[in-house]
């Protein structure tokens, strides 16, 4: 028996971007434009994952009206979904899944058709229903959208919305300029759709530069949208299982005493030091990763010379506070949304060109890429099966406990006051996103 169910809405409306008037026409090359959206909303040391085959089959110069029709030596979909999509060639190739191009008929647009093999999941189909729970749930403009899906006996069948730009290592590492502004107003994404997320108690566990992913909009303008659900679960009480991606874990899941939706902002916070300097708050070798993990323990954050010579005051005071180890003394994604380097009232003096793209690919090696669809459709791929290789099992001390970070050096603020009275990491933030909004604005004093 077929089932059909349409998930976020008539398909073709979940990419409409109204433009905006303010600020001038971005380059359509440079991370400086990135839209931002007002109030309507290769890691290191990373673990390996189950390996996922990307076809460049998809070449960038397709349009979204290009003649994908389905072909005789192609595996054969469902009819309902033949109807509404002409479904193409497979263009990632995991051990679970695989996708395939996917051009909607009435309108042209092009997804992504993530087909998922159900006897492969056989004892583990919670999993997948976890991971695809959670995807009907969420729907803002920074999070890579499912469609519908279709549920037959030996598939399941998601329509994905495909970013086409690349991820947001691809876009600091391609473009001629990058300043604090650009990488201020990717994090105004990334903590819009954490901000989004955490007001349905939902935790990402995973955010990482990977995970990001470029949207490039019909007027040049670009924003990033989260994507990878795989570790993600609704918080209703403390977790427990050590998962993430190292280099960007929280320090309360690697001492397995609990932790809640903040972990996020962890993640949040060490991808804001990448930005700014190339390299992570927190290294290790990758054969040593218990002593990543001691000093993400201690959490002793510190800005070296000369690398942070130039970097704002008030970009380090914000780092600082998303990465405190006390986790009632750590931002909130409201907090970080309400920043001055985040809102644009400390941008003023921050045009110094950064020189971060060598370091990122010597730190993280990202490699090349077949092209900009590559990120995207790898993303799509994953399932939460390949994530059972990010759960994993620190060795265990006697003594292990979260440490007190020593005082900070010029750049500690005082204790970050809740612009509403203080609520448990457990418990939902307020939200001002309706999901069925479809108004943006963009930001008058930024690029992004």
């Amino acid at each position: 028996m077929l089932q059909c169910i349409e998930v976020n809405g008539n398909a073709g409306s979940q990419l409409s971007t109204p433009r905006s008037g303010k600020s001038p026409s971005p380059s359509p090359t440079s991370p400086g434009s990135l839209r931002r959206r007002r109030g309507s909303q290769h890691s290191g040391s990373s673990l390996s994952l189950a390996s996922t085959k990307v076809c460049s089959s998809m070449d960038e110069g397709d349009g979204a009206g290009s003649e994908v029709e389905q072909m005789d030596e192609y595996p054969q979909v469902p009819a309902s979904i033949a109807e509404r999509y002409k479904v193409g060639r497979t263009i990632g190739d995991g051990n679970f899944a695989v996708v395939r191009e996917c051009v909607e008929r009435s309108t042209g647009r092009e997804y992504a058709l993530k087909i998922i093999n159900k006897g492969k999941c056989r004892g583990k189909e919670h999993m997948i229903q976890n991971e695809v729970s959670i995807l009907r749930r969420v729907k803002h403009p920074n999070i890579v959208l499912l469609i519908e899906e279709m549920d037959t006996y030996g598939e399941l069948y998601l329509v994905m919305e495909l970013v086409k730009g690349g991820d947001l290592f691809d876009a600091i590492t391609s473009t001629s300029k990058y300043t604090e502004r650009d990488a201020s107003g990717m994090l105004y994404n990334l903590a819009s759709a954490i901000k989004y997320l955490h007001s349905l108690n939902i935790v990402h566990r995973d955010i990482k530069p990977e995970n990001l992913l470029v949207y490039e909009h019909q007027d040049g303008s670009k924003s990033l949208k989260l994507g990878d659900f795989g570790l993600a679960t609704l918080v209703d009480g403390p977790l427990y299982n050590v998962c993430g991606t190292p280099t960007y874990v929280a320090p309360e899941i690697i001492a397995e005493t609990g932790y809640g939706l903040k972990v996020d902002i962890w993640a949040a916070g060490v991808i804001t030091y990448i930005l700014l300097c190339g390299f992570p708050p927190f290294r290790g070798s990758s054969e040593d990763q218990e002593a990543l993990f001691d000093q993400i323990l201690m959490g002793q954050l510190d800005f070296p010379l000369p690398y942070w010579d130039n970097i704002s005051d008030t970009a380090k005071e914000l780092i600082t506070s998303m990465l405190q180890v006390d986790v009632d003394q750590r931002y909130s994604a409201l907090q970080v949304l309400d920043h001055p380097w985040v809102n644009d009232d400390g941008l003023a003096e921050n045009e110094h060109q950064l020189s971060v793209a060598g370091k990122i690919k010597k730190h993280f090696n990202p490699g090349p890429k077949p092209n900009s669809t590559s990120a995207g459709v790898s993303v799509i791929t994953t399932t939460a099966l390949d994530k059972e290789r990010q759960v994993f099992r620190r060795r265990r001390h006697q003594d292990v406990r979260l440490g007190p970070r020593p005082p900070q050096s010029g750049f500690l603020p005082p204790a970050p006051a809740a612009p509403t009275s203080p609520a448990p990491d457990f418990t939902s933030e307020s939200e001002d996103y309706s999901p069925s909004s479809a108004e943006t604005v963009r930001s008058p004093n930024s690029p992004f």
